[in-house]
């Protein structure tokens, strides 16, 4: 068990933790090889122990955070995010040919995490994910993508334990293991960002009101919150004047459309800035209510309005409902069904938006940018989280988006970590957006012309 729980104490530091926020990314390179070592040989009964209890203790250091928001929700997050390491520690066994396992191994443990995100959606991440917040790691993403990346990453982590394994062929699995790393390393030294041949600049504004949620939905403090959204969007145009404001998730957290007193205050907003503003509300159509992202164009119209496709569950849907099962926070959104793509008003730019969780979903990114997106917004909202590490954990997946993507992201979170990522996964940020501090944030951000 001291091998395995070596690999889950690996793995946590691999990623943002209570000693640093963004985590020590060459960890994630030999973080299961104790792991392999301790499942090397043994009955099946002892290898699903050790993956039950490399799965609890790896994602429940990871997840903690989400246990003073719900104790039964972080004990079904860690059960759910577990079943990956239980199911790989499962079919963890030689074939007798090290060169076959060799390959079979990383195979196993991607397939694993791939039909787990499958399922999971959000609500889970790759292993490659450790290394978002180093840029030099991150060149070869855009040719393999994040699972790709597991594969070569889990690659390494085999090479290292067949050299404790096969002690006579050792020098060649530590320099066969070496190469690759090194390899990825010099990839982000040679290759160079994606090709920009017609540049053109567009000026993005980030709110960042910095609520908790019990403000967000408290009726007495409601005509507070917004006069804030609205005063930082005018600090935001005397500080230099934007093409687009973007307002987190939620920031109305009411149907804007059916307001009579702010929807006319808020579309001239728009109109008095003269530039188009994104504003994360949540409408009511028909009886159903939508997490959703409003555009407002510069003449002060509805430019348009899209609504999360992927809800989290036992968050904003409650599964099993029709059945009498109701548990969960009490929200009960309804799906959209409609890509997330926008116009600006200048230039008829396409840009995407994805909402919250939906950024760990690559599908829905991609299919934004083969729809002709140029760039991509995410809205969240964050403030749930207590600790660092959770903020930086979900600020991950924009990362991994825009190098997979080859395309600029700006993410707007209502209690941060708001900033810009460029495709070669550069974090820009802005000094007036600290991490639990309200303010806002001007990028500048260079794309091809339509």
């Amino acid at each position: 068990m001291l091998l395995t729980f070596l690999s889950a104490v690996l793995f946590y530091l691999s990623f943002p933790n209570f000693i640093s926020m963004y985590g020590f990314w060459i960890c994630i390179w030999f973080f299961a090889v104790p792991l392999l070592v301790a499942l090397e040989n043994q009955p099946l009964r002892k290898r699903l122990g050790f993956g039950i209890f490399f799965g609890l203790f790896a994602y429940g250091l990871m997840a903690q955070g989400v246990a003073r928001v719900s104790m039964a929700g972080f004990l079904a997050f860690i059960g759910s995010l577990s079943l990956q390491a239980v199911v790989f520690s499962c079919f963890f066994r030689s074939t007798g040919k090290y060169l076959i396992d060799i390959l079979y191994f990383p195979f196993a443990w991607c397939i694993s995490e791939l039909v787990r995100n499958s399922l999971l959606g959000g609500f889970s991440f790759y292993i490659s994910h450790a290394q978002a917040f180093c840029p030099l790691m991150l060149k070869l993403y855009g040719f393999f993508g994040c699972l790709g990346m597991s594969f070569i990453i889990f690659l390494v982590n085999v090479l290292f334990y067949s050299a404790i394994v096969y002690k006579k062929k050792r020098f060649g699995f530590i320099l066969a293991a070496g190469i690759i790393l090194l390899s990825v390393i010099l990839a982000g030294f040679c290759i160079k960002g994606p090709a920009i041949q017609t540049v053109r600049t567009l000026r993005i504004s980030v709110i960042q009101a910095n609520i908790s949620p019990l403000e967000k939905t408290d009726l007495n403090l409601f005509d507070r919150n917004v006069r804030l959204h609205l005063s930082l969007t005018e600090q935001s145009f005397k500080r230099n004047h934007p093409d687009l404001v973007i307002w987190p998730e939620t920031a109305y957290p009411d149907d804007l459309m059916q307001s009579s007193r702010w929807r006319p205050l808020i579309f001239q907003e728009a109109t008095h800035i003269n530039a188009d503003m994104l504003v994360g509300m949540a409408p009511i159509i028909d009886g159903k209510e939508y997490n959703s992202a409003l555009l407002i164009d510069s003449r002060g119209q509805a430019g348009g309005l899209y609504h999360k496709q992927a809800l989290v569950p036992f968050a904003e849907t409650t599964p099993l409902e029709k059945w009498g099962l109701g548990w969960g926070r009490g929200y009960h959104f309804s799906a959209g069904n409609i890509p997330g793509i926008f116009k600006l008003s200048r230039g008829d730019l396409l840009f995407g938006v994805v909402i919250c969780s939906e950024s760990a979903y690559p599908s829905i990114v991609n299919n934004l940018r083969e729809a002709g997106a140029k760039f991509l917004v995410e809205i969240s909202n964050d403030g749930w989280f207590t600790e660092n590490s959770s903020y930086m954990l979900h600020a991950q997946a924009a990362i991994m988006r825009a190098v997979e993507n080859r395309m600029w992201v700006i993410r707007a979170a209502n209690t941060g970590f708001s900033f810009a990522v460029d495709p070669s996964g550069v974090i820009h940020t802005d000094g007036n957006l600290k991490l639990g501090r309200e303010g806002s944030g001007i990028f500048d951000i260079m794309i091809n012309n339509p």
